[in-house]
C-alpha cells in the first residue's frame, strides 16, 4: 500500500522463471533495505489470492492466500526473497482445496522436501540475484506438473477477473464463462481459496486506491466509475479489505514516518 512512497524505503526486484516453470511460477521477487539508524517502516501489503514461498533470514516457510491486508516490519538491514506461484498451481501439492490454507503459514519442507530450506539459506554467503534465481529454477522445476484443464479454466477466470473491467458480479462472471454460479464457486474453492465475490471485490479496490493516490475523483464520482450503488457500499467494502476507510488511507499516507505503512 502506499507503494509511490514507500518503495524507498527499499529494493525490490522482480525477476521471471525459466520458461519450463512458467506455469508453476508467475514471478521471484526479492526485497533488501538498509534503514537509518532507529528509523522503521512497516510495510502494509494487500491480500494476495497467489502462494508464496518465502526467506528472510529466520526460515522458509510457504505462505497461503492471504484474505486480509498484512504487514512487514522493517528496521536496520535485511532482506527477504520470494517465489508467487500461479494461482491454482500448488494444488497437487496440497492436502485440501486452497481455501484450507488461506491466511496460514505452513512448512515449505512439509511441501518442497527438506532441499529447500538449503536453496534458501546459500543467499547468506552473498549470492547475486542472478545466482538466486538460477538455483531455485533448478531446484524448483522438479515441482513442475502438467496443466489441467480446470487450472487453465481457473487461470482464465482469474485473468479475466483482474483485465476485463466489465464484470462486477459472480452472476456476470458466471455467464462469460457458461458455468453456474454453484460450479464456479467449487472451482475457486479448490484451486484459488478465495470466492469471486471476494476476488472481484479485491480487484476493484485496486482501482479505487489507484483513484485515490491521484486524488481525481470524489467518492461519488468513483463509485459510480466502479460500478458501486453508493459511495457507502465502496466504503464498506474498503474497510473490510484493508481495514480503514478511504479517509483514513489517504490520512495515513502523510503520517509521521515512524508509523507510516
Amino acid at each position: 500500500m502506499h507503494h509511490n512512497d514507500s518503495k524507498k524505503h527499499y529494493r525490490l526486484r522482480r525477476y521471471v522463471p525459466d520458461t519450463p516453470l512458467a506455469n508453476l511460477i508467475e514471478q521471484y521477487w526479492l526485497v533488501n533495505w538498509q534503514l537509518k539508524n532507529g528509523q522503521e517502516h512497516v510495510q502494509r501489503n494487500l491480500p494476495d489470492p497467489n502462494f508464496h514461498l518465502t526467506f528472510d533470514g529466520l526460515g522458509v516457510k510457504l505462505i497461503g492466500p492471504v484474505s486480509k491486508v498484512y504487514q512487514y516490519p522493517m528496521a536496520a538491514s535485511g532482506f527477504v526473497i520470494g517465489v508467487k506461484f500461479n494461482a491454482g498451481a500448488l494444488n497437487v501439492l496440497l492436502d485440501g482445496p486452497a481455501s484450507d490454507y488461506v491466511d496460514k503459514e505452513l512448512s515449505a519442507s512439509k511441501y518442497f522436501g527438506s532441499g529447500v530450506i538449503d536453496i534458501f539459506e546459500t543467499r547468506a554467503d552473498g549470492m547475486t540475484d542472478e545466482m538466486i534465481v538460477s538455483a531455485l529454477n533448478k531446484f524448483l522445476v522438479r515441482f513442475v506438473e502438467p496443466v489441467t484443464a480446470k487450472q487453465t479454466q481457473v487461470a482464465v477466470l482469474l485473468d479475466c477477473i483482474k483485465n476485463s473491467g466489465e464484470i462486477y458480479t459472480v452472476a456476470q462472471l458466471a455467464q462469460r464463462a457458461d458455468l453456474s454460479v454453484r460450479t464456479l464457486q467449487r472451482l475457486f474453492n479448490q484451486y484459488i481459496g478465495l470466492s469471486p465475490k471476494w476476488l472481484l471485490r479485491k480487484y476493484r479496490l485496486h482501482d479505487a486506491l489507484d483513484e485515490l493516490e491521484a486524488n481525481t475523483l470524489t467518492m461519488v464520482e468513483l463509485a459510480t466509475q466502479l460500478e458501486y450503488t453508493d459511495q457507502s457500499h465502496l466504503i464498506r467494502d474498503f474497510k473490510d479489505m484493508l481495514g480503514m476507510s478511504p479517509a483514513q488511507y489517504l490520512s495515513d499516507r502523510y503520517a509521521p514516518e515512524k508509523s507510516r505503512s
